[in-house]
């Protein structure tokens, strides 16, 4: 029973033995694992500290430093430099105070936060953000962690954005162009020069949407361009919209936008310049460019735009349209009698007629001039018949201007596209030649475009080319239309006539060559050939012993208005030895559409002696109150006037009235186109004594003139 006694007392102690052997090991186990558990939580706050970026103290409850991390090297000290120093030497003076505040906050138990400003160890002045945190060991207060990080940059790059959006700011407040921003096709800000454009408060634009403000005609074009940039189709566009104010007048932008974020959303930036007055110049510039300044109708150049445009357009749709020409019938003659005001209301008044003859879409122009040109586009013939006939009726009532009756007759030539011409230039052409071949009809009329007239058009090119060889190469000769005395029937004068000697055709009569030298000026040179030629050849039968005879030659209005013409014929005369009274210069009635200047030439011709005779009298348009004031010595009358007599009453009396008027002006007077007997009984029994005409004799060349007249009167 001791044995069993003994052997569980053993075996409970080396139980108890055991079980204090595994508390013992359990708890040499539990502080080894605690040592190591804070050796390695030291190890981890040693690397926080140590390897923070950030500067990292350790103030006594004084404000001095007792431990500082390597990170305070960023700010040029080491941590010996700061070791038992005060704080207080490295904020900045403003700060301090504040900054001591803080730290006695954290002191008194509390972290704070703030920013201040310190000096490196450069004197450099650095922004930091500072952390300050209590020590407590055993519930008491031992000193202060301070966390600081520089935010230099930081508060620098804030400064800069402050800066910037000031200047952004102040920049847009007070821009000169308008700008906006458009969030959901809404406005969402607006500058206040945007306001003065449109004439909005801010207040009133901002929410307003576009569709509100864009002129109608224009908001497809704007929500296009808005809709490309918000897809990003895009980047800055630039175009031009109409705008309503908010008077309802409309002014006109130049826009610039482009994408943004605004609000964490998507929206439109940009500016707008008020470009209205500048749009209205360029249309001012532009219509005066391409319109008339005296009647406002479209001008040549506009013409050729629209009636390309026809062309583009009939083509696609396989129609005509129609060209009017048309020229005023002696216009020149209203300019030149009653001046330029009078023809400028002429004109204005016609083209005031013109659109009362034609549809909106038709095209009336001013050509230059007198000429009008009338497109009718998707026109055939027959509309354009009734057109120029209306034209011509519309035109052809009286205009009174100053007491002033006045008769404008038109010449209308018209063309067809595509029969008469594919281009502007063609159908013009072909228009004009049509207009003249009206003209040549007897005026007020209209004719059609047809080959024909592009042969005569070619054939008077060739004769102009032909006229210029001839004056080059001498193939002008004088003929001579004896000129009688009716009581002796003796030859006292005769008309100098020019004729061309072709070297193929032979001899080309005057009517066929004289309305082209007229037209292109070569009247002028070959004006001045009659007068030394007829002087020369004059000179040169006296100088044979031949009676002297008085010699006229024939003068164009355009020759008569040149301004050396008595210059020409003083040397001619000059030059040729030729006594003035022997030469005799006939002048048409077209002279006296400018008085002045007329009376002017014919005092310098009467003062070195030459003779002035009014051509074709009775045929032209002058005024008997001119007539008395030009200082003429005689008068032709027409042979249309002679023609009838003496079996025509109505001939009679003009014949005796132009007889009767020139002797009582103290004029001579002469008969043209004397034919017969009894027309030479008829003058002589009215007074004229004077007379020429195939009776007589045809016009003669030199070598004959000598052989038939000259010499026989000599032998007399």
């Amino acid at each position: 029973m001791e044995e069993i006694t003994l052997g569980v007392g053993l075996v409970i102690e080396i139980g108890l033995i055991i079980a204090t052997i595994v508390i013992i090991s359990s708890h040499l186990r539990k502080n080894s694992r605690n040592n190591t558990n804070t050796k390695l939580n030291e190890q981890y706050y040693k690397s926080l500290f140590e390897e923070n970026p950030d500067a990292i103290f350790i103030f006594d409850l004084d404000g001095k430093f007792l431990v500082a991390n390597k990170a305070v090297s960023l700010y040029g000290y080491s941590v010996d430099d700061l070791l038992d120093k005060p704080f207080a030497g490295f904020i900045l003076p403003d700060d301090l105070e504040r900054v001591t505040a803080h730290f006695m906050v954290a002191v008194e138990g509390k972290v704070t936060n703030y920013e201040c400003s310190i000096f490196d160890k450069q004197g450099l002045q650095r922004e930091i953000s500072v952390t300050n945190i209590p020590i407590f060991v055993n519930e008491e207060i031992h000193g202060v962690y301070t966390i600081i990080k520089d935010i230099t940059q930081h508060k620098k790059a804030q400064n800069d954005l402050v800066e910037a959006e000031a200047k952004y700011r102040s920049l847009i407040e007070n821009s000169l162009v308008g700008v906006y921003i458009i969030q959901d096709e809404k406005l969402v800000y607006v500058n206040p020069r945007l306001c003065e454009m449109s004439g909005y408060k801010c207040e009133e634009l901002i929410g307003l949407h576009v569709a509100d403000f864009i002129y109608p005609e224009d908001l497809p074009l704007v929500t296009e361009n808005i809709g490309k940039r918000f897809s990003n189709e895009a980047g800055t566009i630039k175009y031009e919209y109409r705008a309503i104010r908010k008077d309802k007048s409309i002014i006109t932008f130049e826009l610039y936008g482009s994408k943004i974020i605004y609000n964490g959303r998507d929206a439109i930036i940009g500016t707008v310049i008020d470009i209205t007055e500048r749009k209205n110049t360029e249309q001012m510039i532009k219509h005066m460019a391409y319109h008339d300044q005296l009647t406002d109708l479209p001008n040549r150049y506009l013409l050729r735009e629209k009636l390309n445009e026809s062309i583009k357009a009939s083509r696609q749709n396989n129609c005509h349209f129609a060209l009017l020409f048309l020229d005023l019938d002696r216009f020149k003659a209203i300019n030149d009698t009653m001046g330029h005001e009078v023809g400028d209301k002429v004109l204005i008044e016609i083209a005031e007629r013109l659109k009362t003859c034609v549809h909106e879409k038709d095209i009336i122009s001013r050509y230059g001039g007198d000429e009008f040109s009338i497109l009718l586009p998707d026109t055939g013939e027959q509309r354009a018949s009734e057109v120029a006939g209306q034209i011509i009726t519309k035109l052809s009532l009286p205009l009174t201007f100053h007491h002033h009756e006045l008769l404008v007759t038109p010449s209308i030539g018209v063309a067809i596209f595509p029969t008469h011409g594919e281009s502007f230039d063609m159908l013009i052409k072909n228009a004009d030649l049509a207009m003249y071949h009206a003209k040549s009809l007897g005026r007020n009329n209209f004719q059609f475009f047809n080959e024909e007239l592009n042969k005569n058009a070619q054939h008077e090119l060739d004769m102009e080319v032909n006229l210029r060889k001839a004056l080059d190469q001498n193939q002008f000769v004088l003929f001579y239309q004896p000129q009688v005395n009716l009581e002796n029937n003796e030859i006292y004068g005769a008309e100098a006539l020019i004729r061309w000697m072709h070297p193929e055709k032979g001899i080309i009569p005057p009517a066929a060559f004289i309305p082209i030298a007229e037209e292109t000026g070569l009247i002028i040179p070959m004006g001045e050939w009659a007068i030394r030629t007829a002087c020369k050849e004059n000179k040169k039968w006296q100088d044979a012993g031949y009676s002297p005879v008085m010699v006229s030659v024939n003068i164009s209005a355009k020759q008569f208005f040149q301004s050396n013409l008595v210059e020409i014929v003083e040397t001619a005369l000059s030059e040729t030895g030729l006594h003035p009274n022997y030469l005799e210069l006939e002048i048409t009635e077209s002279i006296t559409m400018d008085v002045e200047r007329s009376i002017k030439t014919l005092l310098e011709l009467q003062r070195i002696g030459v003779k002035v005779s009014i051509d074709d009298f009775g045929t032209g348009y002058s005024s008997l109150n001119y007539l008395k004031r030009l200082p003429i010595d005689k008068l032709k009358i027409d042979q249309s006037f002679i023609r009838e007599c003496p079996n025509d009453i109505n001939s009679n009396t003009l014949v005796r009235t132009i007889i009767i008027m020139a002797h009582l002006l103290k004029m001579k007077v002469i008969a043209e186109g004397v034919e017969t007997e009894e027309q030479v009984s008829f003058l002589l029994e009215q007074g004229c004594k004077e007379a020429q005409g195939y009776f007589f004799s045809k016009p003669l060349p030199v070598s004959e003139l000598e052989t038939n007249y000259l010499k026989k009167r000599l032998e007399k």
